[in-house]
Formats: C-alpha cells, structure tokens, sequence
C-alpha cells in the first residue's frame, strides 16, 4: 500500500468510527470532531471524539474503546485520551 492509500485508509476508517458514534450525543456535539476530520487532523479529531464521549458518559461498545486506542496509536500521546470509557455488553 502506498502512503497516500494508507493515509486514505485511515481517513476512511476514522470517518467511519465518526458515523458509528453520530447518535451517541446531541447534534452539533462532534462539530469540532468533523472539522478537524475534513482538514487533515483526523488522530485529533478521534482525540476530540473520545473526550465527547467521556465527558457525556455515554457507554460505547468494547469495540469503539479498542478503534479509539487504535485510531489514536502512534499519533497521540496516550496521556491525552480520556480514561476509559464506559462500556455496554458486547
């Protein structure tokens, strides 16, 4: 895979994970999320996604805990992810 197809790749399953958590929160929650999605700082922007989800304790399924880390490995530090966060039954 090239550079830019990885990075594509990325992107893509970043925007997905984005879709997946929509209706977690009120409407305009990840505004801040989607902006730095669409300009290029999408680590940030599942950063951002992952402090939503934790300040609204909204529980998540054990999956969309795992993408977050993933999504954030090697591109954020993980002292700036929130703690865990709260999980439903799988």
């Amino acid at each position: 895979m090239t550079d830019r197809s990885a990075i594509d790749a990325y992107l893509g399953t970043v925007r997905g994970r984005r879709i997946a958590v929509g209706d977690a929160v009120p409407a305009g929650a990840f505004a801040q999320a989607d902006s730095l999605i669409e300009h290029g700082e999408p680590a940030e922007g599942v950063l951002y996604i992952a402090w939503v989800l934790h300040k609204s304790q909204v529980a998540v399924r054990r999956w969309m805990n795992e993408a977050i880390v993933d999504l954030a490995a090697d591109l954020v530090h993980p002292s700036l992810l929130p703690p865990r966060l709260p999980e439903e039954a799988d």
